[in-house]
């Protein structure tokens, strides 16, 4: 049986935090930039995973909250940043009042909302008049890993036609969900890097590959990593370095 996103991440938590974390915490820090926060306001970071864009959140006599569906994701928070609020949750199914928020953080999340039209309106939904939303998606295609490993795909018979927005289709998006003011911005040079072979084969196990390749035997899965291990460069510094643009949202709801 196919494992959710939300248990092939938690029992991921470690290797994420790993491989991953590091280079999301500068998108971290521009999406909570972009948020715009205020002294005491509340806050939430939706898909929050090991917290790290909670973290950055706190401060100022904020009150923030942090949920995620992956408990293994959400012991290393919990572990690791005090003074945040985290749930256990669905992000499609918040179990807040409505206009509970200041303003919504979300890093990396959206992508995996099957309706993610309805995602942000549920997001819409716990945000108070004149809240504000700030997230990143991967995209476009030009700049992720498609990029690079496309030939790859096609060999190995994965499909990721439409996986990642452009800006356009990002802000159809949220407008469609009622935000208003919708602004996106794209960032081309953002990347994840991983310093050795190990890393990229841990990185390789965790998340949405593993969705992409979840009938794979570990022949078939050694045989795709190695080939992805050919295709990717490296940095001056001998560390792998993969394509992953980011595209940067802010919205508000309108009172």
């Amino acid at each position: 049986m196919s494992r959710t996103p939300a248990e092939r991440f938690s029992e991921n938590a470690a290797a994420y935090a790993a491989t991953m974390v590091p280079s999301l915490r500068p998108i971290a820090a521009e999406v909570v930039r972009r948020a715009d926060l205020r002294a005491r306001e509340r806050v939430i970071d939706v898909g929050t995973g090991t917290g790290h864009a909670a973290a950055l959140a706190r401060g100022g006599d904020r009150e923030v909250h942090g949920i995620d569906a992956a408990p293994g994701m959400l012991a290393i928070a919990r572990r690791e940043v005090p003074d945040v609020d985290f749930a256990e949750m669905d992000f499609a199914a918040l179990g807040y009042p409505d206009a509970s928020f200041d303003a919504v953080i979300a890093v990396h999340a959206l992508l995996f909302g099957t309706d993610r039209v309805a995602v942000l309106r549920e997001w819409r939904r716990i945000a108070a008049p004149s809240g504000r939303l700030s997230l990143s998606v991967p995209g476009p295609d030009a700049v992720t890993p498609t990029a690079i490993y496309a030939d790859v795909y096609d060999r190995h018979g994965i499909d990721t036609s439409d996986r990642y927005p452009t800006a356009e289709s990002l802000a159809d998006l949220a407008a469609d969900a009622g935000w208003t003011e919708v602004t996106v911005v794209a960032d081309s040079t953002t990347a994840i890097v991983l310093e050795d072979e190990e890393a990229f084969r841990a990185w390789r196990e965790i998340g949405s590959r593993g969705a992409a390749t979840a009938d794979y035997t570990p022949e078939q899965h050694r045989a795709l990593t190695d080939e992805m291990l050919a295709a990717t460069p490296r940095d001056a510094s001998g560390a792998f370095r993969i394509p992953f643009g980011t595209l940067y949202l802010t919205a508000c709801r309108a009172g």
